[in-house]
């Protein structure tokens, strides 16, 4: 079996191992076949069981949101990243940064570097959202809410209000006029879920 067949088969650009080996089950050695894909690079390895296909094969643009959810959780896309893809930030991360329930990890790999931030499970769920990709499947993310919350619940020695605009006008650099457009409502329940200091802070701000 050609590896044409297989990515007409295989619809979604991200793809886990049991999928590779049903498809070459008929084989002797399935897993020399699938090592021998990834050495002539039709397919990249993400992490172990995880992999997409190789640049000039991709039909369609990769979501690293999704393979963020995928590489590790539960967890969602927050930080850093999910407020540059708000534009509350200019400055493009280099790293893919997630809130997860867990431990902190971080993952070093060929499409990126994916980094955890750990909290427990009751903080976790407030101000998550789902965007659907339709046939490419979806991914949480934190509302821009959680996501500024996130990075100042995560962020030590902010107590006074004065820190809390120098940390976020100053250092992260965030749009002032969409700062003032996030939703108070939502961010009072994150502030009441984290029941911290500088996440309060910023309905003050």
């Amino acid at each position: 079996m050609g590896f044409e067949l297989l990515r007409k088969q295989i619809k979604s650009e991200v793809f886990d191992y049991q999928l590779l080996e049903s498809f070459y089950k008929n084989l002797k050695k399935p897993r020399d076949k699938i090592l021998s894909l990834v050495s002539e690079g039709k397919i990249v390895r993400i992490k172990k069981g995880l992999y997409i296909f190789g640049e000039e094969w991709q039909a369609h643009p990769l979501y690293l949101e999704m393979i963020a959810n995928l590489l590790y959780g539960p967890s969602c896309v927050s930080f850093e990243y999910a407020l540059f893809q708000y534009g509350l930030i200019a400055e493009r991360p280099s790293i893919i940064t997630s809130l997860a329930i867990g431990d902190s990890k971080s993952f070093r790999t060929p499409i990126g570097t994916f980094e955890y931030r750990a909290i427990d499970s009751k903080k976790f769920k407030v101000g998550i959202e789902y965007r659907d990709l339709k046939s490419e499947g979806g991914y949480f993310i934190a509302s821009k809410e959680k996501a500024l919350a996130d990075l100042v619940y995560r962020t030590p020695g902010i107590r006074t209000l004065e820190k809390l605009r120098f940390f976020l006008f100053e250092e992260m650099r965030v749009d002032e006029e969409l700062f003032r457009e996030l939703d108070f409502e939502k961010l009072r329940e994150i502030a009441n879920a984290y029941k911290k200091q500088s996440v309060r802070l910023m309905l003050e701000l």
